[in-house]
């Protein structure tokens, strides 16, 4: 991608140069002031013919008289060139420039205040999963587009009404307009997930752009899953709302999955007997870690010695309850109450017992200051912490942030409680069949299944390309019916040391240095590929062990907690009674 500025650019193409290497996507610029505007566009799509051109219509005002503008709409609509105008500011020349290039049917730039970004329902061929969705934005001022009277151009993005993102074809070329007064910087560190998340109309235009210009040479995941996962019950025919019996046959019958958190604390409770109905819908029912014993923060602890102590723990529990009833427990962890420490990421990495975090929060809840930027964020698995994934997942609002999850990259995960189910199964097939709409050839797997496959994918030239995978067990699926070159590469802590590396059980040589792992593979034939990394295990210097009053208050919490799940929950007259006393005490301040 090469963008063209006159002498300084405008304070956003900076950002928009670390948005697109954040992609995979190389960014040059092209200072005009010497060779013109028209001479040096004509030199670029003679010499890189298709490659996206990017104008920064801030600083070029002063190298647009009309008869340039003349000249470059002329050409531009000779050589299919995919142009986008990034537009700032206000003022008469910017406005020209606009209507210059799109032959009138965009008038300049108007200011506004807005609060939601949308998604045209008819833009579906560029906003992909976001099409017909609206999202909240930090409300606030704005900058869109006027449109002419009758414009043929299309809106792909409005700011409340206001158009933001328009597409207009002008002979062989496509030209992208995109109005804005800022572009995420991607490298800035975040205070808060929320900054990324309510700033989409300030980097989602330079990804549709980037798309669907350069396509599989962006990074991108081929095949996001799906996943349902259901935090607490313990296997049995019902728990609370949950009939499982229905549940599992509506699973089976729509082809979701089903993976239950359960706690390993209760691993001695799960019957044989009763554990054979999950059994039997393997296919679509799985059990993962929640928790070890799910205390209060539990996993917020700061003391790295007793966080790896509960891991070895949780696996031990997992493997008895797999052995006590059969069901094998998936590698996954969903701690309680979505609190992890920043310790605790250490402990999840170097203990090696589980393959990743599933989570509402990529952060850390006691990061002292800001360690992640919107880079991380764009990644399938959030792996900034010691290489350990974190797998983002969500409760139901409605279908619109699984949507904006799938656009990038991201498994759709949904988490709920057995509240959810007090319809029945209903609600969840809501999720499989909206979930369908949005993307139909959506796979549903277990979730380590999903976990296993998630990695990013871009294409380096003819035959070669490059993954970046977050799992140490990895299944890599051929990219097309012909023989390919990858090079693979994942995020491994120096500190980490690394074993051996296979693929399909043959060793093959690596390069681990600089908290990065690569390796090159060149199968004969395509084919599925299962990598497995491994790395030595740090083991905690004492068994994770507490007295018995430790183990009665958790045998406490665990009762009172079912005992508001079966029975609270069930009886509104309890319900409301509770909710009263509850009140009443924090007001209080029992």
């Amino acid at each position: 991608m090469r963008v063209f500025f006159d002498t300084n650019p405008s304070p956003l193409i900076p950002h928009l140069r670390s948005l697109a290497e954040s992609l995979g996507i190389a960014c040059e610029s092209a200072d005009v002031a010497d060779a013109g505007l028209l001479d040096s566009i004509r030199r670029e799509t003679a010499l890189n013919p298709g490659a996206p051109l990017v104008l920064d219509a801030g600083s070029l005002q002063s190298r647009c008289p009309p008869d340039q503008l003349a000249g470059l709409a002329a050409h531009l609509e000779q050589c299919e060139a995919k142009v986008l105008i990034v537009a700032s500011g206000r003022g008469e020349t910017v406005d020209r420039i606009l209507r210059a290039l799109t032959r009138e049917a965009v008038r300049g730039l108007v200011g506004g205040r807005a609060g939601r970004v949308n998604f045209s329902e008819s833009s579906k061929a560029y906003s992909q999963e976001l099409a017909g969705f609206s999202f909240a934005r930090e409300p606030g001022a704005s900058v869109g587009l006027e449109l002419a009277k009758g414009s043929p151009a299309e809106t792909i993005m409005s700011l409340d009404q206001l158009p933001a993102l328009a597409l207009v074809k002008t002979g062989k070329t496509k030209v992208f307009i995109w109005a804005t007064d800022t572009v995420f910087d991607m490298l800035r560190p975040l205070a808060a997930e929320k900054e990324f998340g309510q700033a989409a109309d300030q980097y989602i235009p330079a990804m549709i752009f980037l798309r669907s210009v350069l396509g599989d040479q962006c990074w991108h995941n081929p095949n996001p899953g799906a996943g349902l996962v259901i935090d607490d019950p313990l296997l049995k025919k019902s728990y609370g709302f949950i009939n499982f019996p229905r549940l599992l046959a509506s699973a089976r019958n729509r082809k979701y999955h089903v993976t239950l958190a359960f706690i390993p604390w209760n691993h001695w409770r799960s019957s044989p007997a009763k554990a054979r109905m999950f059994l039997d819908h393997a296919d679509c029912f799985s059990v993962c870690a929640h928790g070890c014993d799910h205390t209060n923060k539990e996993f917020g602890s700061a003391d790295y010695e007793d966080l790896l102590g509960r891991n070895f723990r949780a696996s031990q529990r997992m493997g008895w309850h797999r052995d006590r009833t059969g069901l094998a427990g998936e590698p996954l962890m969903v701690c309680p109450q979505e609190q992890y420490s920043l310790e605790a990421m250490r402990a999840f990495a170097d203990s090696r017992q589980f393959a990743g975090l599933v989570c509402t929060a990529c952060m850390p809840r006691n990061l002292s200051a800001p360690q992640i930027c919107g880079a991380d964020l764009l990644l399938p698995a959030q792996d900034s912490f010691f290489g350990f994934p974190v797998f983002k997942r969500h409760y139901w609002t409605d279908i619109s942030i699984f949507a904006m999850a799938l656009f990038l990259g991201k498994p759709a995960i949904l988490v709920e409680h057995h509240e959810f189910f007090r319809g029945g199964p209903g609600g969840a097939e809501k999720f499989v069949s909206e979930l369908a709409a949005v993307r139909p050839n959506l796979q549903w797997t277990s979730l380590a299944e999903t976990a296993r496959r998630t990695h990013w994918r871009r294409r380096l030239s003819a035959g070669r390309y490059e993954v970046r995978f977050f799992t140490d067990d990895f299944e890599l699926e051929p990219e097309a019916e012909t023989p390919a070159e990858y090079r693979l590469v994942r995020r491994v802590p120096e500190s980490s040391p690394v074993r051996r590396v296979t693929a399909n059980g043959a060793e093959i040589p690596f390069v681990h240095g600089g908290n990065w792992l690569s390796f090159e593979l060149r199968p004969a034939a395509p084919q599925s590929l299962q990598i497995q990394v491994e790395v030595a295990p740090v083991r905690p210097k004492k068994e994770y062990s507490h007295g018995f009053t430790y183990q009665a208050s958790v045998a406490l919490r665990r009762g009172l907690s079912e005992f508001r799940d079966n029975v609270m929950a069930r009886n509104d007259f309890v319900l409301r009674v509770a909710k009263s006393l509850a009140k009443k005490m924090k007001q209080t301040g029992v």
